[in-house]
């Protein structure tokens, strides 16, 4: 008696179970678009124990290719700049550097979902996710009181880390941060081993040897997906006979055939 019950137990479990993953088969997520703004911080040689941060802003498109991966096209609006004026360090003080920059980042990653996330579905609304891939940086404004060679555009290797959260419907809202590594230690005008003397400091004074410059960004924004659902297959249409009408009684004759309406009754 208690196998049978067993038995029936699971049987309705896996019955249960089949219909929720049916249920939740039935949407797929084709893809997502959003905007993001936030602040950029830059990492380099020009007053290295301060943070500072500008505002940046941005867009990007994602192809979901299955529950939990998707390729992602961003674009941010980039602002970086330092001072050492502000600097606790007394060498980068008296140095007295400072330079500004805006450019534009395109990139291109692969995101990666921890958790399932199902739009409009309360029990997978929310999921941390990470990225990382391939990107470009194109300088296109810039200020600096240091006469040196600089770059102009370089290659960037972001890796991004977030979360996501569904609002309801298709709308959802996000918060990232990503870290850039950059292929250029030139993008603040100071690049490594540099020397350099300001006209009040006696001393010759070196850029730190950090490496190549980088810069990151603190964003929250707001995404829509784009959403296939499926519903229950629609019953095929009996197609017609216009030339040749046939009544109920005649199509259920076989022995009639295509003719058969030349037959007296």
């Amino acid at each position: 008696m208690r196998k049978i019950q067993f038995i029936f137990i699971l049987t309705s479990m896996l019955y249960a179970m089949n219909l929720s993953a049916q249920h939740i088969s039935l949407v797929e997520n084709k893809g997502e678009i959003g905007i993001m703004g936030g602040a950029t911080f830059y990492r380099g040689d020009i007053a290295t124990d301060i943070l500072f941060y500008k505002p940046n802003f941005g867009i990007f498109y994602k192809k979901q290719l299955n529950d939990y991966v998707g390729l992602r096209l961003n674009y941010e609006y980039i602002s970086i700049g330092a001072n050492d004026i502000q600097s606790n360090n007394f060498y980068e003080f008296k140095r007295g550097l400072n330079f500004t920059r805006t450019a534009h980042d395109v990139s291109l990653m692969g995101e990666f979902y921890f958790l399932r996330f199902i739009n409009g579905n309360k029990n997978y609304r929310f999921t941390p996710y990470l990225g990382f891939g391939l990107g470009a940086w194109k300088s296109i404004k810039s200020t600096t009181n240091l006469d040196s060679a600089t770059t102009v555009r370089t290659i960037t290797y972001p890796l991004n880390v977030g979360f996501k959260y569904n609002l309801f419907g298709h709308w959802n809202i996000f918060g990232e941060a990503t870290y850039r590594f950059t292929n250029s230690d030139k993008i603040d005008f100071f690049a490594d081993n540099t020397h350099y003397v300001p006209s009040s400091f006696q001393y010759d004074i070196q850029a730190s040897t950090s490496g190549n410059d980088q810069y990151f960004t603190a964003k929250l924004g707001v995404s829509y997906n784009i959403i296939s659902t499926y519903g229950a297959d629609k019953p095929k249409r009996i197609k017609k006979w216009h030339f040749f009408k046939k009544s109920e009684s005649s199509l259920n004759k076989s022995s009639n055939g295509l003719f058969g309406f030349l037959k007296r009754k």
